[in-house]
């Protein structure tokens, strides 16, 4: 399944509109955020493929430090690559955000299985057979089959290490498989997986349908 890279600029709307026809025009789904609180929701929430610097603020800058402390999401400071006063860089923001996603995808292992611990055994779980992950407690149980393992590791974590084009988060106790999908209520917001009926909410429900393929 392709899907557009998704990028989420900082800034001001001055300091993001350029930037944002640019990246638009070249394919990507962009958002802008001018406020900390704004950045953090979506990169909670929606984290992009990566954040790019449009802008030094003050406020901004120490969600950026944090951003790269947590080292989880692609970051790139475009306003300090312009700051520095290359030539050859100014104005040319697609290529720079294509180099940045290039190297993403060809240092991302893209993993078929993953082993979890039961009892004294490693299993080995095939990604194509998870029909969708759920919080229970402080664990997050992933169903394979009528089967379901637990495992100590948050959604946000596990989501870091599957297939960003297979695995969408739908709501803050559920993420699904998209390959296993039987049908989309979007009256009632509500999945089917199998027997399984798994609601979605409004705050992911957006970037659950720029996720699915539709005809």
């Amino acid at each position: 399944m392709i899907r557009k890279p998704s990028i989420l600029l900082l800034g001001s709307d001055s300091a993001t509109r350029l930037p944002s026809s640019q990246l638009s025009e070249f394919g990507c789904d962009v958002r802008t955020a001018g406020k900390v609180a704004e950045a953090a929701g979506l990169c909670l929430f929606a984290p992009p493929d990566l954040v790019v610097v449009c802008e030094q603020k003050s406020g901004l800058s120490d969600f950026v430090e944090q951003l790269k402390a947590q080292n989880k999401i692609l970051l790139l400071e475009w306003a300090q690559v312009l700051a520095d006063g290359s030539p050859d860089t100014e104005g040319s923001i697609e290529e720079a955000v294509e180099e940045v996603l290039q190297e993403m995808e060809q240092s991302k292992v893209r993993a078929k299985h993953f082993f979890t611990k039961v009892g004294n055994k490693l299993r080995r779980i095939h990604l194509q057979d998870v029909r969708f992950i759920e919080v229970e407690g402080k664990y997050s149980a992933i169903h394979v089959g009528e089967r379901k393992y637990n495992v100590k590791a948050s959604l946000k974590d596990l989501l870091l290490k599957l297939p960003l084009e297979d695995f969408v988060r739908v709501s803050r106790n559920y993420v699904i498989n998209i390959d296993r999908v039987n049908h989309i209520d979007t009256f009632q917001f509500i999945i089917k997986i199998d027997n399984d009926e798994i609601p979605i909410s409004r705050t992911y429900k957006d970037e659950l349908m720029k996720r699915i393929q539709m005809l």
